[in-house]
C-alpha cells in the first residue's frame, strides 16, 4: 500500500470557537506524518493515518489571542496532539480519484485519549493526497475549560477542520 508524507507547509487544522458575542478562530499551521492509502481500492483497501500536531505553532490572529490561547490550553506542558485513524468507512467515489469518507479515530493530547468522527471529502492518486475533514469537538474531554476571551467565553464545542495534503513517499 502506497505511504504519503504529510507536506507540513501546505496542511493545517483550524479551530473555530463560538460564542454569543465573537466567534474565534485559530489555525494550527504544523501538521506532520503519514498516510497509507491504497488509490485503486480505498474502500476495501483500508487506510492508516498517524499525525502530529505541534500545538505551540497557532495564530489566533493577534498576540493577545496567541498569548491567552497558549496559556489556557498550556501547549508547553502539552506540545503535540497526535491522531491515529481507526477505520475509514462509507467511502464513496465522486469522480476520477475524488472521494467522500467517514474518518473514525482517536485524538490523544494533554495525556488523554479522545475518539472522533469526521466526514470530509479529497483526491488520491499514486503521487499525491489531498483532503479536508471536519468535526466538532467537546474541549472538556481533554480536560480544558473552554477559553474567555476578554468578557465572553467561548462554548465548549469547537468546530474543526483540518486540510491535509500529502505525497508518496520515497
Amino acid at each position: 500500500m502506497p505511504v504519503y508524507t504529510i507536506d507540513d507547509r501546505r496542511s493545517s487544522v483550524v479551530v473555530s470557537a463560538r460564542s454569543n458575542v465573537h466567534d474565534t478562530r485559530a489555525v494550527w499551521s504544523r501538521v506532520t506524518g503519514t498516510v497509507e492509502a491504497d488509490p485503486d481500492d480505498l474502500a476495501g483497501g483500508g487506510a492508516a493515518v498517524d499525525l502530529a500536531v505541534d500545538m505551540t505553532r497557532h495564530d489566533a490572529g493577534d498576540f493577545l489571542r496567541n498569548r491567552k490561547l497558549r496559556k489556557d490550553l498550556e501547549v508547553d506542558r502539552h506540545p503535540e496532539a497526535r491522531f491515529r485513524l481507526s477505520s475509514l468507512s462509507q467511502v464513496a467515489a465522486t469522480g476520477p480519484g475524488r472521494f467522500t469518507a467517514r474518518a473514525e479515530g482517536v485524538i490523544a493530547w494533554r495525556g488523554r485519549e479522545v475518539p472522533m468522527a469526521a466526514t470530509g471529502e479529497g483526491e488520491l492518486s499514486r503521487d499525491e493526497l489531498a483532503a479536508t475533514a471536519r468535526f466538532e469537538l467537546d474541549v472538556r474531554a481533554f480536560g480544558v475549560e473552554p477559553p474567555r476571551f476578554l468578557m465572553f467565553k467561548v462554548e465548549e464545542i469547537v468546530a474543526v477542520e483540518v486540510t491535509l495534503v500529502a505525497r508518496a513517499a520515497g
